[in-house]
């Protein structure tokens, strides 16, 4: 029988959850310790395919900063983090870039992008910042 302890990352509230291999449940899981249905499914999904949204940065010229922060689209497949990675790690942009703009298209072939999480400009206006995150907000 399989049994993971792991703490639900859904909401706020962070139940110790005990999910447990039983293949006569309907499911083929029982969750315990959960205090609300999306912890079912957080820990059903944690034992089956665990994805995680990767946030990181890259590498970017012609800025006042040398990196700029970037983030994936939606989760992706936990075991593909390190692959991201490493193509990740390989790209450089330029400015101009625009928050949510795409940096790389379906990385992995996940259906997945990765975009920026801040506009970056060759020259630093403060104005140019605000007005992208009042938009974006």
């Amino acid at each position: 029988m399989e049994v993971k302890d792991m703490i639900c990352i859904v909401c706020p509230l962070g139940c110790n959850l005990k999910v447990i291999r039983d293949n006569r449940s309907q499911i083929g899981y029982v969750v315990e310790g959960n205090k609300c249905l999306r912890g079912v499914d957080h820990g059903i999904k944690e034992m089956t395919n665990p994805t995680r949204v990767l946030t990181t940065t890259i590498r970017i010229s012609n800025a006042p900063l040398k990196r700029l922060p970037v983030r994936t689209s939606g989760p992706i497949p936990k075991h593909l983090i390190m692959q991201a990675m490493e193509l990740i790690n390989r790209v450089e942009v330029k400015t101009p870039i625009k928050v949510g703009q795409v940096i790389i298209k379906n990385i992995l072939d996940t259906e997945v992008d990765v975009i920026a999480s801040r506009s970056m400009y060759q020259n630093f206006k403060q104005e140019d910042y605000l007005k992208d995150y009042l938009v974006q907000g």
